[in-house]
């Protein structure tokens, strides 16, 4: 009976008190601002979490942050432009294998797991072997305070690049929780739309029209939408500033109140008022059903 799979990556991992003095910190927030320490802590947590030394900069990587930290990939990509600038993330590495190390992540890694009896890893990921607790020459860990305590590497898992199926399982998983992230943004952008529904009247069918497409527009990833990423958001104080808007600027449209055609939300076969039917109408109109 096969035995449960070794685990590469650790489960907790520490962190200096002097972190958020340390230089290259400091110059990564002063150019990319408070959050980009967020983004840093999450970037470590994943390294540690899945391969323990490294993590592959992949497509989907900025976007996992991204979602996980609350703010755009762009953000995260420019924390990570800085932070190979100022070698927070080995330069040279990312260069050569479009992953993000450090000496010392791996330091703290290899020291942190120098009990386990067998620690895959790829040798060409290693840096500077003469500083590193892993003797890059006989493939064993070396614990700092015991010569005498080594850890033997399996040599089959010591491979030249990074495992195409483990890549592709890594990609298929972040593809399916993607999906769902898109799923649950179209489901409340219809949300978003019945909300607005009530105000049809008062307001009129173009404006609410307007500030539904505004407001609702998606960003990149398609996770998010506008008005989501608000720190305050309140639908009434939003649409009263909305038409005071278009008041000024002579766009007003709350004079068509009668909504005829398919805005209508009375029923015109009994004559009674649907809501239900003025939120089909809604969504048919902006086109999120």
């Amino acid at each position: 009976m096969a035995g449960r799979p070794a685990k590469q990556g650790i489960d907790y991992f520490p962190i200096d008190v002097g972190f958020f003095t340390d230089v290259k910190v400091r110059k990564i927030s002063r150019a990319c601002g408070a959050s980009s320490t967020s983004i840093l802590i999450c970037l470590l947590c994943n390294i540690y979490k899945d391969d323990g030394y490294y993590i592959l900069w992949d497509e989907d990587l900025p976007f996992v942050i991204a979602d996980t930290v609350g703010v755009s990939e762009g953000a995260v990509k420019e924390v990570l432009l800085k932070a190979l600038q100022v070698e927070f993330f080995s330069r040279d590495m990312y260069e050569k294998y479009n992953i993000l190390t450090s000496n010392g992540i791996q330091k703290r890694f290899f020291l942190a797991t120098y009990q386990r009896k067998e620690t895959s890893i790829i040798k060409d990921y290693l840096i500077n072997c003469a500083n590193n607790p892993i003797d890059c020459t006989n493939n064993s860990i070396n614990h700092a305070d015991n010569e005498q305590s080594k850890v033997k590497v399996n040599r089959k898992n010591i491979k030249p690049k990074e495992n195409s199926t483990n890549v592709e399982q890594k990609k298929a998983e972040q593809a399916k929780k993607l999906a769902a992230a898109k799923a649950a943004t179209l489901s409340r952008k219809k949300d978003f739309g019945k909300n607005l529904v009530p105000y049809m009247e008062k307001y009129g069918k173009e404006m609410i029209r307007a500030f539904f497409d505004y407001w609702s527009e998606m960003n990149k990833s398609e996770t998010k939408m506008r008005f989501e990423k608000q720190p305050t958001w309140e639908v009434a104080k939003r649409l009263a500033t909305w038409a005071n808007k278009e008041k000024f600027n002579g766009r007003n449209k709350n004079a068509d109140t009668s909504f005829s055609g398919p805005f209508n939300t009375t029923n015109e076969e009994d004559g009674t008022n649907a809501d239900s039917a003025g939120i089909k109408e809604l969504i048919n109109v902006v086109r999120i059903g």
